[in-house]
């Protein structure tokens, strides 16, 4: 018997690509406006919208407050004139239209699917993922999607996951999150007192996650090993 009959696994960073995936939603919603775009742009914008995703996180912004304000302040760094309303609902758009699939996702989830139910567990808008998702070579192995936006509550709140596992009927001893992201997938699973691996390119060993891996397939050797 495998060690883990559930397997909660996040979307972005973990099995889909969001840096591709960001990258060609700005480079379209920029040459629609007939803004050159380039690494150097890239970075502009992630200066701008990395730190008030951080300030969100801390209670200091609204979601909705954010996504315009990001490209207010980004269009007026470019010196562009452009509606930030208008140019978020499009990048929006842009960005469910964009499946990227990082490296080894699709292999993990062929390995696993015979023996464990595969839930995806993300914080993502709900409209984005779905779109994201369709005709995605990932979806035909996931038995389960739980968005946050759906269900009122995101990671890495133990509500949250309470109730995936309610709604599974998994036992939360069998069960394993996999992510890459230490806030919301690792601490989510410590707050659920669930087992977790991390999915990360740092050297350094962190305490918190059950375990760290640096590449995707250690995580089915992980999960598969017999108990």
């Amino acid at each position: 018997m495998a060690r883990y009959k559930t397997v909660l696994l996040d979307a972005d960073g973990t099995l889909l690509d969001f840096e591709a995936t960001e990258r060609q939603a700005l480079r379209r919603s920029m040459e629609t406006r007939g803004i050159p775009f380039d690494d150097g742009i890239m970075q502009a914008y992630l200066d701008i919208n990395v730190p008030l995703w951080a300030a969100h996180y801390r209670g200091e912004i609204s979601r909705e407050t954010l996504m315009v304000k990001r490209f207010e302040d980004f269009g007026k760094a470019m010196g562009v004139t452009a509606d930030p309303e208008d140019w978020n609902r499009e990048y929006l758009r842009l960005l469910g239209d964009c499946g990227n699939v990082l490296p080894g996702a699709v292999e993990l989830l062929a390995a696993l699917k015979p023996q464990c139910t595969l839930v995806l567990a993300t914080n993502g808008l709900a409209d984005i993922q779905r779109r994201r998702l369709r005709d995605n070579p990932i979806a035909p192995y996931l038995d389960a999607i739980f968005i946050s936006e759906e269900m009122g509550i995101g990671k890495p709140e133990k509500g949250y996951f309470e109730q995936v596992l309610a709604a599974l009927g998994a036992d939360p001893a069998q069960t394993v999150m996999l992510g890459d992201d230490l806030n919301s997938d690792i601490q989510g699973a410590v707050n659920a007192g669930l087992d977790s691996i991390w999915y990360s390119r740092a050297k350094e060993r962190n305490p918190l996650p059950t375990y760290q891996i640096g590449r995707l397939e250690q995580a089915a050797e992980i999960i598969l090993e017999e108990r």
